[in-house]
């Protein structure tokens, strides 16, 4: 290991240990001792109807949206991964747009279709909508972890099993057991990112456990109680992932380069009609609450596109900035970790990054208010800084296994044999190991960067006075501005997105293909 290593790896340690971890262990210990004293005072209050009617809540919708989006992704999955269906990558590429807005714009914009259609306002308002929105959001999510797995099965593996029976029983009996541990995988990650929503059941008045953390927090000011809630989600979190821990922290989240084995793909006979079934889905998931939610901003005269962009400016600006330093900085320290892991075989790493990923947003907020609000630290609480550790806290796990995934497609016999032929670590570095590593890197910084721009949950429990973000903003005008301005500025927030997610796919078209053209 050489002395920038090392140096690399002790700053990312130190780093996250003393800006994430301390504020979470602090939490545990502030909740049970009081004046030094063991207690679990502070958690009777759990056993109150409304606690237990919204800790119920939560876990209906987070099993019964986990639930709908294994299996709609899995079927996705399969007809994307494994079929001969004309389109498939734009299908798979549309499919994946509500994973990258922020749930807050699907929630108006489902809202919008509702209303205009008539519903009922206790339909709109309720656990069912809850359900409804979070499962488009969270179906990409499914199909793409789905997917991967499915890429991983060898044609030389079916085509065995084919020969002995029909592939139906082929599929029940040998793929799905394959395929098993990332259908865990994707519900228990769906489950932990739903159980930790505030955003969507905020906005439709549903009674759920992050809303009732975050009343009493902010609301109430009794803090005792908001912190005992949020280690009591915290651990529904943590012991959901016990099972899987191993597979969750091991397996990739992308996969870079070919894969060295031949893939089965299945003819359909009717692929017409799958088509049009994508493609339908695809309409009224995507384009319906968006066409809706342009259609509310065009009933109303009282503001125009301008007025908005305007009124939304000093926070489009702040959340552009942050979000792009938070993406730098996790995407170094994601960089680091993966090489703690992946090189140097410390596999402690993954194991801490899922559970502190696994930690519920809400709670993760509540531990840095509670550990940086001290005149000492409020050089850190009182600044914008706060809002990076935040995007810290929330998105490195993910950043770490998209590098990974990175390094694990480098063969060691690249750097071995620059290091034999007398390059130093460094210029091994500089031109082996990061321009095989630039995809994964940019990829990590773009995943990041639309993570940090739509985080809502823990942004809006530690952001400082005078910054103002996107999120925030358009959440907190949701109370009392009218319908028709709350579209608008939810429509001004996607194009901000998808401009984003433009330009980050442009820049990847020039800095990274054209890079290997050149190199030809």
């Amino acid at each position: 290991m050489s002395k920038q290593t090392k140096y690399i790896i002790w700053f990312a340690a130190v780093v996250f240990g003393a800006a994430v971890l301390l504020p979470l262990v602090s939490l545990v210990f502030s909740s049970l001792f009081v004046e030094g004293e063991f207690t679990l005072a502070n958690f009777s209050g759990v056993f109150q109807r409304s606690i237990l009617l919204s800790i119920l809540n939560s876990v209906i919708i987070s099993t019964l949206v986990s639930l709908i989006s294994v299996v709609v992704g899995c079927c996705f999955a399969f007809l994307f991964t494994k079929t001969d269906l004309p389109f498939k990558k734009t299908l798979f590429f549309l499919l994946l747009l509500p994973l990258l807005l922020p749930p807050y714009i699907v929630t108006v914009a489902w809202t919008d279709v509702w209303l205009f259609l008539g519903i009922s306002k206790k339909l709109v308002y309720g656990l069912p909508a809850v359900v409804f929105i979070l499962s488009t959001i969270y179906v990409p999510l499914a199909t793409f972890i789905i997917s991967g797995s499915l890429k991983n099965i060898s044609a030389s593996i079916e085509e065995a099993g084919l020969m002995m029976t029909d592939y139906k029983i082929l599929f029940l009996e040998i793929i799905l057991p394959l395929i098993r541990p990332a259908l865990f995988s994707s519900f228990i990650l769906i489950f932990i990112l739903t159980i930790s929503e505030f955003a969507v059941p905020a906005y439709l008045s549903v009674n759920v456990f992050t809303t009732e953390i975050f009343t009493q927090f902010t609301a109430f000011y009794n803090y005792s109680s908001a912190i005992s809630y949020a280690l009591i989600l915290t651990a529904i979190c943590l012991l959901l992932i016990l099972p899987e821990n191993y597979y969750l922290s091991q397996a990739p989240f992308v996969s870079f380069g070919k894969k060295s084995f031949r893939q089965l793909t299945i003819s359909l006979k009717n692929k017409s009609i799958w088509l049009i079934i994508g493609f339908a889905y695809i309409i009224f998931v995507v384009f319906l609450p968006i066409t809706m939610l342009v259609a509310q901003w065009l009933s109303s005269d009282n503001i125009s596109f301008f007025g908005i962009v305007e009124l939304l400016l000093p926070a489009l600006k702040d959340s552009l900035l942050l979000s792009f330093l938070g993406a730098m900085l996790v995407t170094f320290l994601g960089f680091s970790f993966a090489l703690m892991s992946v090189k140097y075989k410390i596999k402690a790493i993954d194991s801490i990054l899922l559970f502190v990923f696994a930690i519920p947003a809400i709670v993760t907020g509540i531990a840095l208010v509670k550990f940086y609000n001290t005149p000492m630290l409020n050089f850190v609480y009182g600044t914008s800084l706060i809002i990076i550790v935040a995007f810290v806290a929330r998105f490195l796990f993910v950043s770490q296994k998209i590098i990974s995934g990175g390094l694990l497609q480098i063969p060691d016999s690249f750097r071995e044999a620059a290091i034999l032929m007398g390059a130093s670590p460094f210029y091994t570095f500089r031109k082996i190991t990061f321009p095989l590593l630039a995809d994964a890197l940019f990829t990590s910084f773009f995943v990041i960067l639309i993570f940090c721009v739509a985080e809502l949950t823990t942004v809006i429990m530690v952001y400082p006075p005078g910054t103002s973000l996107l999120p925030v903003r358009i959440f907190t005008l949701m109370a009392n501005a009218p319908q028709a301005t709350i579209s608008g500025m939810c429509l001004v927030a996607l194009l901000f997105t998808l401009s984003l997610v433009a330009i980050m796919m442009g820049g990847r078209k020039i800095l990274i293909d054209q890079q290997w053209k050149r190199s030809q």
